[in-house]
Formats: C-alpha cells, structure tokens, sequence
C-alpha cells in the first residue's frame, strides 16, 4: 500500500489525495451495489404479454445488429474512462479522474438498472419478434431458439439507446465543464486556436453525434420501435446528468468559471482550495474601504 502511495505522489504530487475521504468508499460500494442489482434483475423473468400473428408491428425481419452490444458497452464507459485518465495524468490530478470515473461508473450503472427494470416490467415485443418465434402452428407454440424468443420480449426501453446515452452524455457536459463550451457568456482569451467557439462546441457534439447513431440504428435494424429508442435515450440522458452534477459543477452557468481553476469537480466531503473565488484586486480594495467605515458609493 505504501508503495502504491509512493507511486501516486512521484507523478501527481504529494498532495494530491488530500482531497479523499471514506465516505467516497462508500460511494463506490454504492454504485458497484447498482450494477449488482441491474444484473440480477436482468436474471428474473420477463413478463410474457400475449400477441396476435398477425400483428405488423412485430412482423419486421430479424436484421444483424450494426452496432453490437459489447462494442456499445465498451465505447460508453471505457471510451470516457480513457479520456479521463489520459487528461487528468497530463494534468495530474487524481483528483479529477477519480471524480469522473465514478461519475461515469453511476451514470452507465443506473441507466443499466432502470433499462432492465422496465424490460422485465413491461416486456413490449420487439419489431421482429415473429421472426425470433417462428410459430409451430402444430404445437401452437414459438419454435425459435428460447434465448431469441426471451430477448424478443425485450424491447422497452432500448438497452443500447440509455447506455450510449449515458455514457457520451456524461461525457460531453465533461468536456463543456473543462472547456466552458456550453457557457457562452464565459470570456475567451484572445490569441488561442483552442480559444475557438464553435471547434469547443462541435468537439461536446461528437459524443452525442454517437450516441444518436446507435440509437437510429436500433429502429434501422429492427430491435427496437421508435418509442422505446426515445425512452432508452431519455433515460440515458439523464442518468449521465444528474450522476455528473453529483460530482461536477454545472457547465451551463457561468458562475462555474469564475474561479482561477475551474475545471475542477466538486469536494464533496472535504474542505480545500478547489473551486475557492478568485479575489480581485478591486475587491480586496472594495473589502478594506469597507472595514475603514469609508464611503465606497
């Protein structure tokens, strides 16, 4: 252990846990908890609603997935994951990539739960489920594969629309956050290339440009009715936001990049430096006439 601490002060510095605390344990177990619990509720039956054969709605061909599952689920948390530590060992603040990577982790694990919750509730038939039942007119029965006619029951929410979502949405408020590229208001420095308005904001729309790809591709390959791609994403979205105002400040307020180093995530449980005002010289000015019992009208 005393070697892993020496490790972490040579590159980031020897204060850079000073910012911890136990509770932040915590927390990990708590979200850690969440994924258990989506896995376990993806283990319990699906409710089985009755249908009609002839039924249009579920009477698509069964088409190859063009963006498959593991590839979405590895892009939506290990894509962020990489850009955080990637930029936070640049930067070396551990800080800022233990902050990130547990937001990611909360954000991709309650989008997971809630997905799974609500498949196993409502278990709507996907658009090809007819072709996955393949129906025995004999037996009057599905005669497809158990595990094809299981997952055809899956169709709402769409899986890969809240997980794409939940992990680029995270991402992007990331970046707006770093980069003050949804704040508007906020000043830029002259002189720049990376002062650039519209590249910071295209650069916050290719995670979601993603993340709306695969959610069309959902609706294009027949997994999904366009009904469940819109609840899948909505709660993708706001599953990434509310897990990053948890450990982030807002990147739409400008009041978040008033300070000397905003880009910062929030202390939670202990008191530091991080995101303190900056004092101007007007207002420490301003602050000593006032303490004088001057007139500063």
């Amino acid at each position: 252990m005393s070697k892993v601490r020496e490790l972490i002060n040579r590159h980031f510095g020897p204060d850079a846990l000073v910012w911890f605390d136990r509770a932040y344990l915590v927390d990990w177990v708590a979200v850690t908890g969440i994924w258990v619990l989506s896995q376990l509720v993806s283990w319990s039956p699906v409710y089985e609603r009755k249908f009609s054969k002839s039924d249009p709605l579920i009477s698509f061909s069964h088409r190859k997935n063009q963006v498959g599952s593991a590839t979405n689920h590895f892009l939506a948390l290990f894509g962020p994951l990489a850009v955080f530590f990637v930029v936070g060992a640049l930067k070396k603040n551990l800080l800022l990539i233990h902050h990130a990577a547990i937001g990611v982790w909360a954000s991709r694990g309650l989008a997971r739960l809630v997905t799974q919750v609500l498949k196993h509730s409502v278990g709507r038939l996907r658009p090809d489920f007819l072709a996955r039942c393949k129906w025995n007119h004999v037996m009057e029965t599905c005669s497809g594969k158990a595990q094809d006619v299981i997952d055809g029951r899956k169709s709402f929410p769409s899986g890969h629309s809240s997980t794409a979502f939940s992990g680029m949405v995270f991402l992007s408020l990331w970046i707006a956050g770093q980069t003050a590229a949804w704040c508007f208001s906020t000043p830029k420095s002259p002189g720049r290339l990376r002062s650039s308005r519209i590249a910071l904001f295209l650069l916050t729309l290719f995670p979601l440009f993603w993340a709306t790809h695969v959610a069309v591709t959902r609706i294009q390959d027949h997994r999904h009715h366009k009904e469940d791609v819109i609840v899948g994403s909505f709660v993708g979205i706001l599953s990434g936001l509310i897990c990053y105002l948890i450990f982030w400040p807002s990147p739409f307020h400008a009041s978040t990049f008033h300070f000397e180093n905003y880009g910062q995530p929030r202390i939670l449980y202990t008191r530091d430096d991080y995101g303190r005002p900056r004092v101007t010289e007007f207002e420490l000015a301003q602050s000593r006439l006032d303490e004088d019992g001057e007139n500063t009208v």
